[in-house]
């Protein structure tokens, strides 16, 4: 414990008070002379544990090895289990009783009790863990701690300096790469997906009814967006008053890509209702099956409506591209030379995403997610605007913001959200665009692309599993198991399309359910990968949810042998279930 001496304060002498209601004089105990009072003790004991502001040896020294106290406490975590520690039951109940202790504590005891808290948690980066959650990598670790100790705000260059630089470099790398003019276009780091999906909805408001920003909605506003899009589209709705229902989920065809006559069938109902159309949300990678929406075809369909219906504005074009961005490292590359040696598999697939990604500038603005396939901590995310005057309907008066904006040439607050951005996701996305480059991308996008082709060539092979995304690209792979004595693809393929099959399609989603959870009990203990599940990989042509297990993988540590070993802990799980042992 921090040494502390304390002052006994003397009691404050009684107030009197005279029947005139004048009050009678108070006194109260001071310090001695040459003494301190306590609270002084505390403040001068609590400067060790901040970083000293200037450059001192002893501080500075003292910093570091505090640092390396935490490493070493994390580290004494790591096993070859796919998490850290032990992973037990959680105890929230337990954590409700917990109060603010009246005294302080010292900094390596307050370490240890936070190491504690990082038990369980999946190591992102183990050749075991196939989830949608890319690991970080050293130097961006070292971006976001820079800008833990720093500490910027960028919602203006004053509170950031350098860092607001680094944020406008950042986005012109990346307006760059993925075909934007990168001075005229704006990026800002804001909460993740979600976020980059609010502002381009909220944009595209604002286009289809002038004056929202300081009037507010006067008639109802629609969302479009493919049925396997993303939940952000309800939530961003939701959230900025258009109502969740304001979001239209348009049918998608077997590549998980929106139908694009059904968008059309879809536009012009509402049009012909006389709704205005609040944004079309283009999804570029959707999180189950990365299908990619053909944003060139969605393009010209958007105008040509507008000449035919003779719209007064163009609805705007969001691309959730939060996933499939860094796939646009490819836009330049020679596939037929392939420099880089990449697989004949791999290469074919990444080919066919090439495609359509090629047409992302096509969007008004798009979301870029560093911290899945641009190997950041969480999070960091990019809203990326083709131009920066499509902002200009949410800005600020700056007379709303006396205290802030009185000088300096950046300031994104005055049409943000947030009034606090963390400068490192800024740095982060910064560092390993520099570390890795369109060629380290490339190779890391080449492996985990490699590997979900290995795992669909194996699954060809085995009469009890089949792939329902088979004509989807990327690196994920959604499977679905079967009993012994079922063949999976055709008892699939019936269950999709024929209603009468509609209970086999439930039972065999009980089984894959049932699958799933013998393979978390066993990854809960490290004996097996971790999967992910999800409800309603797309729906029956009856309207029924088809279960699926979920492959994604974003590791550089992911090796054949960890596909290997993930057929069979789904195998060994699968009788069990069948068999009851």
């Amino acid at each position: 414990m921090l040494r502390r001496s304390w002052l006994k304060a003397s009691a404050l002498a009684s107030m009197a008070f005279t029947l005139s209601g004048k009050a009678a004089a108070r006194t109260s105990s001071t310090p001695a002379a040459g003494t301190q009072a306590a609270y002084q003790h505390i403040v001068g004991s609590i400067r060790d544990s901040f970083p000293s502001p200037t450059q001192s040896a002893a501080a500075d020294s003292r910093f570091s090895r505090t640092m390396a106290f935490a490493l070493s406490q994390y580290e004494k975590l790591k096993s070859h289990r796919t998490f850290l520690g032990q992973r037990k039951n959680l105890d929230y109940a337990g954590a409700r009783k917990f109060r603010v202790p009246q005294e302080m504590g010292d900094s390596r005891t307050t370490i240890r009790e936070l190491a504690g808290y990082l038990e369980g948690q999946y190591t992102w980066s183990h050749p075991d863990v196939h989830r949608l959650h890319g690991s970080a990598t050293s130097v961006s670790i070292i971006g976001q701690l820079y800008g833990s100790i720093v500490d910027p705000n960028t919602v203006w260059d004053d509170l950031s300096h350098k860092v607001a630089e680094a944020e406008v470099r950042v986005s012109a790398m990346c307006a760059a790469m993925l075909g934007y003019d990168p001075e005229k276009a704006l990026g800002l780091f804001t909460f993740g997906g979600t976020g980059t999906t609010l502002y381009g909805i909220k944009i595209g408001a604002e286009r289809a009814q002038p004056g929202l920003f300081n009037d507010g909605m006067c008639q109802p506003l629609r969302v479009f967006g493919s049925d396997v899009a993303h939940y952000a589209k309800l939530s961003a709705c939701a959230w900025l008053g258009l109502g969740s229902h304001a979001a239209i989920s348009v049918p998608t065809s077997e590549d998980n890509a929106m139908d694009v006559a059904a968008l059309e069938a879809a536009l012009r109902a509402s049009i012909e209702k006389g709704e205005r159309i609040a944004a079309i949300i283009v999804t570029m990678g959707s999180t189950d099956a990365f299908g990619v929406d053909d944003i060139a075809a969605i393009h010209a369909l958007r105008m040509r409506l507008v000449q035919e219906y003779r719209l007064d504005y163009i609805p705007y074009l969001h691309a959730d591209a939060v996933i499939g961005w860094a796939y646009s490292v490819f836009n330049d590359y020679d596939f037929e030379r392939n420099a880089l040696g990449i697989p004949q598999a791999a290469s074919a697939s990444l080919q066919a995403v090439r495609t359509r990604m090629r047409s992302l500038s096509l969007a008004d603005s798009l979301g870029i997610d560093f911290h899945k396939s641009g190997y950041t901590p969480y999070a960091s995310s990019l809203f990326l605007a083709s131009d920066a005057q499509l902002l200009n309907p949410v800005r600020r008066d700056k007379v709303a913001m006396p205290y802030l904006f009185q000088f300096g040439e950046y300031d994104p607050g005055i049409y943000t959200l947030e009034c606090s951005r963390s400068g490192g996701p800024v740095l982060a996305a910064l560092s390993n665009l520099m570390l890795l480059g369109k060629d380290g991308f490339r190779g890391l996008l080449s492996h985990c692309v490699q590997m979900s082709e290995l795992l669909r060539s194996k699954a060809q092979s085995l009469p009890w599993l089949t792939v329902l995304n088979p004509d989807n690209h990327g690196a994920v792979v959604v499977i679905r198991v079967y009993p012994d004595g079922v063949d999976a693809d055709s008892t699939y393929l019936a269950e999709k399309h024929d209603e009468a099959q509609r209970a086999s399609l439930q039972k065999h989603n009980q089984f894959n359910e049932a699958v799933y959870l013998s393979t978390r009990d066993a990854a809960e203990s490290g004996e097996s990968p971790v999967f992910v599940q999800t409800n309603r990989y797309r729906s029956t042509a009856y309207g029924e949810p088809v279960v699926g297990i979920k492959f994604f993988t974003l590791s550089v540590f992911t090796t054949p042998e960890s596909i290997d070993h993930a057929i069979a802990a789904l195998a060994k799980a699968r009788k069990k279930i069948a068999t009851g042992r």
